[in-house]
Parts: structure tokens; C-alpha cells; sequence
């Protein structure tokens, strides 16, 4: 598996290199800023692109970024060092990278090296625990390239998930399944101009959300990992007439849970929420990138009849 790893002198782009560092938060300066109060500051040439949640920045956390030779960059995400997990995981899907070319599943759990070896999410922690190793990005979501799914397969797109929430007709996998139409039928020729952004996490125990962060994980295993009590994945559609409006959001919460909770189609409706409701209960800014006037409409509510929800 190829990755680029991405460094100030080959890129121009800052990146933390180990956890503990000082992490500069310069100020905008107002020819940048004139429409958005909250666009990320830190690391720019990736940090501003319009998937990326406002970084939190602390001095143990990571910014990264796994980017393929096909298309470019595959996902992003930051990662707690304290905790040894991820606060979310941004992607997108465009005409290009949501082509099926039955690549399959590459299997290649791995490690991600790209993290120090001190905090780094090992696959013997993910081992024997009793949950499934849970995508966020999930493989199905990168057939066009072998080298973009096999990055899928890495600890740090994981977090712990009950089998009865991740494993097939279950919650989650049927949630994955059912946001998959948004781009299921697009064509090059009517959607070569879209794009959906999407973050997809678990909760971690977070500070500043609503939800008290003792209240946001279900337990650490034995072996160091933090098991999330809620998941959600956040979206947001810009079409080719965004310069007249062309945009719509949508977020998906559902609590993670070792039952049988089974609902699939249309019915995932009941766990839509509008970004905004998202970003009361997680403490995270999403697509903090956008311009103030478009972001406090998109972001205030959340219709599922727009996204193909009967």
C-alpha cells in the first residue's frame, strides 16, 4: 500500500509531526477572511477544503491526510493522542472516486504509520475484544482504486463496533447502504460537477459538546481502546448550480448498541438531524470551510425528503 506522507518542505503544508507539539493558531488576516468567521486557519492547502470539520488543534493532536496517486487526497482525519482515536474521518465522493471497479476488499488491516509509534492504534488492540473492527470510510465506498481501499483498511478509519450494529442488516451497515444511493445513479454527464462531502466519527469523550463526555463512550477495553456510545455521519451536497444556492445538508445520529436494531431503507430517516443539532451534541464545527450565509441556512435543518427519504 502506497502513501504519501506529506511534508512541509515537499508540499508547503504544515502538518503536526509528533504529539506534544505547539501548534501555531495564526489569525486570519482580512483580505483571507471576508464571509466566514470559522474557517480553519492551521494548515491551509488541506484544512481548507470544504469537507473538513474546524480542527481542534490541542498539543496531542494530529492532523493527517492519505492521499492515492489515482485522484488525489482519499481522506482525512485528526487524531487524539490521549486517546488513541480519531475525532472523525472527512472524505469525499465525486464522479471520479465513486466509480465501481469491483476492487473488492483488500483485507490489509494495518497499522498507520504515519502516527507515532507510541500512540498508534495496533491491530493486537483491535483483537479478541469482543467488537468488530468498524470503517468509518467504509471499503465499499472506495471500489475505484486499490490503493484508495486498502487505505480503508487502516486502524486509524477504525473504531470499536458491536457486531449487531456493524455486521450485515444491522444499523450501521444499513445506513452505509442507504447513503450510498446518494451517488448510486450519477453519470458523468449530468453529475461531473457534484460532489458530497461527508464526515463520518464516534464519539470519543469529547469536552463542549451537549452531551456530557463521560456520557459519550460505552467503555476502554482492556487493551486501550475507547468504544464509542454514539455514531453519526454528517453530509453535504453541493451541486453544479452552488453558485445559485445548489447546496443541502444532512446528519445521521444513532446510538451504538448491542441489540437488534435492524431498520434499513427509508426508515433511517428517524435518525436524520440537522448539522447544527450534530454540532450541539458532538462540540464539532462541520464544514466550518463554507461561507457564513450559505452555512447558517444548509446547516439549520435537515430534510430527509431532499436526500430521497419517503
Amino acid at each position: 500500500m502506497k502513501t504519501r506522507i506529506l511534508t512541509a518542505l515537499l508540499l508547503g503544508v504544515l502538518v503536526w509531526t509528533s504529539c506534544g507539539d505547539d501548534l501555531p493558531s495564526p489569525a486570519p488576516t482580512p483580505q483571507e477572511k471576508t464571509d466566514n468567521a470559522n474557517a480553519n486557519t492551521l494548515f491551509k492547502n488541506y484544512s481548507r477544503r470544504m469537507e473538513m470539520p474546524h480542527l481542534i488543534g490541542g498539543p496531542m493532536d494530529l492532523f493527517r491526510v492519505k492521499t492515492v496517486s489515482e485522484f488525489g487526497v482519499n481522506f482525512s482525519y485528526e487524531f487524539s493522542c490521549e486517546k488513541r482515536a480519531t475525532y472523525w474521518i472527512a472524505y469525499r465522493w465525486d464522479i471520479d472516486n465513486t466509480a465501481d471497479n469491483n476492487i473488492g476488499r483488500s483485507e490489509q488491516w494495518d497499522e498507520d504509520t504515519e502516527l507515532p509509534d507510541q500512540y498508534r492504534v495496533t491491530t493486537y488492540m483491535h483483537s479478541s475484544n469482543g467488537y468488530d473492527r468498524g470503517h468509518m470510510l467504509a471499503s465499499e465506498d472506495r471500489q475505484n482504486s486499490w490503493e484508495a481501499n486498502a487505505q480503508t483498511f487502516l486502524m486509524s478509519n477504525m473504531h470499536p463496533q458491536y457486531n449487531r450494529f456493524n455486521g450485515q442488516d444491522y444499523v450501521w451497515y444499513n445506513m452505509e447502504i442507504r447513503v450510498r444511493q446518494f451517488y448510486a445513479n450519477w453519470t458523468r454527464k449530468a453529475n461531473a460537477e457534484d460532489t458530497i462531502y461527508a464526515v463520518k466519527g464516534g464519539t470519543i469523550g469529547t469536552e463542549g459538546g451537549s452531551i456530557a463526555a463521560k456520557d459519550q463512550i460505552i467503555e476502554v477495553t482492556p487493551k486501550g481502546l475507547i468504544v464509542p456510545k454514539y455514531f453519526y455521519m454528517a453530509f453535504l451536497y453541493k451541486n453544479k448550480q452552488a453558485s445559485q444556492g445548489g447546496y443541502k445538508a444532512i446528519a445521521f445520529w444513532v446510538e451504538h448498541t448491542n441489540g437488534v436494531d435492524r431498520t434499513k431503507g427509508n426508515e433511517l430517516k428517524k435518525y436524520a438531524i440537522s448539522i447544527d443539532e450534530l454540532e450541539r451534541r458532538t462540540g464539532i464545527d462541520f464544514f466550518c470551510n463554507l461561507p457564513d450565509d450559505i452555512e447558517n441556512v444548509v446547516e439549520a435543518n435537515a430534510v430527509p425528503a431532499a436526500w430521497g427519504f419517503n
